[in-house]
């Protein structure tokens, strides 16, 4: 199966975003790289633009300070950058440099732990809109990863949006309707400045663009196709390191060698054909937690690292023209070489990642080769009774403005 996106005047964003935004990922020694939301407590990157915050955070393996600065950049909704003014979005400074930092305690894997709120008291977006924030040591334009938030204003545009089952498509797909209303902005003014994008448990990679509503009238465009269709996939997979002491239930043994720790996970094997199981998950989330420390804020400098090995029992990679990953927000979905399973014996497929301490969901993404296209289902199946949580922004341009803004944001769960 492929995770298909059915195209009524809709623009696929990850066709359009390797032309405009691409994401820079960390190198080895970087890890742990979260933008965490403490008003949803998990990775969901959208927050109010008065009154609300994010905490990005990260370890570095080279222990022992070193300076990293950050930069925040502008962007409009397609992800290409605005180009105004700095004064123009933010008050204070553009970049700065991160004096949040503490040394790892009382662990085998040694680490310095940086910690970031944005806004903060020298930078402070003033524009509803997209941002991106750079990590750099020395050149901003050769950044050591970077990562993309959204600030909403809740005052102009009330964003509604409803899930149900996709008709006619197998049982596969969930169909997001969603109306935007304004009392304040006329949106019938400029009907082509608006775009809504409708994006899947926090994961930018996996969304809709849409530019033209179904209806519009009295100031209410309202979002209602047959098309706005994501497949509902699988419920996430997940696994447990809070502690190293025993094996957690989704692990097979825990052991220590060469003064770190391995947790060895129960081997996978493909679902897509044996019908929906119903597994609580967290969409796609993780926490990093260590169940000895009686405060978990702890966790951030006294949690421990451990190798991860992944197992999945086959899977056909069409001669080496499918690829397959291991993704979840602890790496921002992204298809990177280091979370690419690798074919061993038996036609087994291995992976072994270092990673933090905590509570985590992931699942098995396949790349194709030949068709340029990413698929979440391939290995477990879709289906449309897969609880979900959507995400609708709705940006709109007013007539003379030469930005986008995030004029309304909505979400609902598909449980709900």
């Amino acid at each position: 199966m492929k995770s298909s996106i059915f195209l009524f005047a809709i623009c696929i964003s990850n066709f359009c975003l390797a032309q405009t935004y691409t994401e820079v990922n960390p190198p080895d020694h970087i890890k742990t790289v979260q933008l965490f939301n403490p008003q949803t407590n998990d990775q969901t990157p959208v927050a109010r633009i008065s009154g609300e915050y994010f905490i990005l955070s990260f370890d570095d393996l080279n222990a022992g300070f070193h300076e990293y600065n950050y930069k925040i950049e502008h962007y409009n909704a397609d992800w290409t950058p605005s180009g105004i003014f700095q004064s123009e979005f933010l008050d204070g400074y553009s970049s700065d440099y991160i004096r949040d930092y503490r040394n790892s305690f009382n662990t085998y894997q040694n680490y310095t732990h940086y910690r970031l709120q944005i806004p903060n008291q020298n930078t402070r977006p003033k524009l509803p809109g997209n941002y991106v924030i750079k990590v750099y040591t020395k050149d901003e334009n050769n950044p050591i990863f970077t990562r993309r938030f959204a600030l909403y204003d809740d005052q102009r545009v009330t964003v509604g949006i409803q899930a149900e089952r996709g008709i006619g498509t197998g049982n596969l797909n969930q169909r997001l309707n969603v109306i935007a209303s304004s009392g304040q902005v006329n949106l019938t003014e400029t009907p082509d400045g608006a775009t809504l994008f409708i994006m899947k448990n926090g994961n930018w990679e996996d969304h809709l663009r849409i530019k033209r509503p179904s209806f519009v009238q009295n100031s209410q465009l309202t979002y209602r196709d047959q098309n706005h269709l994501f497949e509902g996939n699988s419920e996430y997979l997940w696994f447990d390191t809070k502690t190293l002491e025993v094996p957690a239930m989704s692990t097979e043994r825990v052991f220590r060698q060469d003064s770190l720790y391995h947790t060895v996970i129960r081997t996978d094997f493909q679902k897509w054909n044996l019908g929906y199981f119903d597994e609580p998950d967290v969409n796609g989330a993780f926490y990093i937690r260590n169940v000895r420390l009686n405060d978990q804020n702890l966790s951030n400098s006294q949690a421990d690292y451990t190798w991860v090995h992944f197992a999945l029992d086959e899977f056909d990679d069409a001669g080496g023209t499918k690829e397959l990953y291991i993704v979840g927000a602890f790496n921002d979905w992204q298809l990177t070489p280091e979370y690419r399973l690798k074919k061993m014996e038996n036609n087994f497929w291995e992976l072994s990642v270092l990673l933090k301490q905590g509570y985590y969901n992931y699942q098995y993404a396949v790349y194709d080769q030949s068709t340029n296209e990413v698929s979440y289902s391939t290995i477990n199946g879709s289906f449309w009774q897969t609880e979900n949580l959507y995400q609708a922004l709705f940006y709109y341009r007013p007539w003379g403005v030469r930005y986008d803004l995030l004029m309304g944001y909505g979400e609902v769960n598909t449980r709900n």
